[in-house]
């Protein structure tokens, strides 16, 4: 046994849900983690470049690398195998994946899925994101002067948007899904804190938060507010909506143990998000949209930690650790 621990490479990624499920894995490891670049399309040059990234890493310690869907990078990463032959261990984060998995998975030493199963695949419920609960702590106290000013219960509304396979994201969707969140927060007397993601149509949004004038509410963008602010609406929020298309928000979410209410609206989610959002709702962490709205309790999945534990086992009973 080799009692070096690894190192760890996150691949990037221009998908924003992507590349934090990588990097909460990889913190949540404690090993450290640095992060190198996607593959550029020379995948000589590219392996060459990592090669001599590893050489100049102190004592040759086995090496951990993680990807996952987002950019097809899926053969480009499990050629790696030939080149840290005996000190390389992949991990392949699957958040969705197509009817048809790619043929290379099968390269991988453990594939992370809320779709599949198998001899190398670990089965989530939901996907690996950035929170834990220090995280989620750390984020209220930051801003508690904040929150504690707002009123209670409160409902935070995650919107996500239009996806690469779907655009139903429409001003009319936004409109009907307004008058929905108004009838739950009119049913529990609760105020309504709105974020968006960067996928969310500027038009829909504007329709969104005309909807829901009645109530009241307000709204932050997720990219003009303090990095940790979303953490600290997750702490503080007693009731989630959450729109189906993101299923890191629905998986973040869930991780608080609060009550959750998915829109899983055909017209806007993709099939593959109704299923793996369909396990959320199968587990009891998540409820459909719907009035009139009553409370649950459940244990909040941790996708991040069970994968995190699968891993450090696996290393554990395998030649390169």
């Amino acid at each position: 046994m080799n009692p070096k621990k690894p190192l760890v490479w996150v691949v990037d990624s221009t998908y924003t849900g992507e590349l934090h499920a990588r990097i909460g894995l990889a913190e949540r490891l404690g090993y450290g983690y640095e992060c190198i670049p996607l593959p550029n399309g020379d995948n000589t040059r590219y392996q060459q470049n990592l090669q001599n990234r590893y050489a100049q890493t102190d004592g040759s310690p086995p090496l951990l690398v993680i990807s996952g869907t987002g950019e097809e990078t899926t053969a480009e990463i499990a050629d790696l195998r030939a080149v840290f032959d005996g000190r390389l261990f992949n991990v392949y984060l699957a958040s969705i994946l197509p009817e048809q998995r790619h043929p290379r998975l099968a390269d991988y030493d453990l594939v992370a899925s809320p779709q599949l199963s198998g001899d190398n695949i670990i089965t989530l419920t939901g996907v690996p994101h950035l929170l834990t609960h220090q995280s989620l702590e750390n984020a209220a106290q930051q801003h508690a002067s904040y929150f504690k000013h707002l009123p209670k219960p409160m409902i935070a509304l995650l919107v996500g948007g239009n996806t690469r396979y779907c655009q139903g994201f429409t001003v009319e969707h936004a409109q009907q899904l307004a008058q929905r969140v108004v009838g739950i927060s009119t049913q529990l007397s609760a105020y309504v804190m709105v974020t968006n993601s960067r996928r969310t149509p500027p038009e829909a949004l504007d329709a969104l938060l005309v909807g829901l004038a009645d109530v009241p509410h307000q709204f932050f963008d997720w990219q003009q507010a303090p990095g940790d602010f979303y953490h600290a609406l997750l702490a503080n929020a007693d009731v989630f909506i959450v729109t189906g298309d993101s299923l890191s928000m629905c998986s973040e979410a869930a991780f608080t143990g609060k009550p959750l209410l998915v829109d899983l609206s055909e017209s806007a989610t993709e099939c593959f998000h109704r299923e793996i959002v369909g396990r959320l709702l199968e587990y009891g962490a998540a409820k459909l949209l719907s009035e009139p709205f009553t409370p649950w309790r459940y244990t909040p999945p941790d996708p991040t930690g069970a994968l995190a534990d699968a891993i450090r086992q696996r290393l554990a009973a395998t030649s390169i650790c």
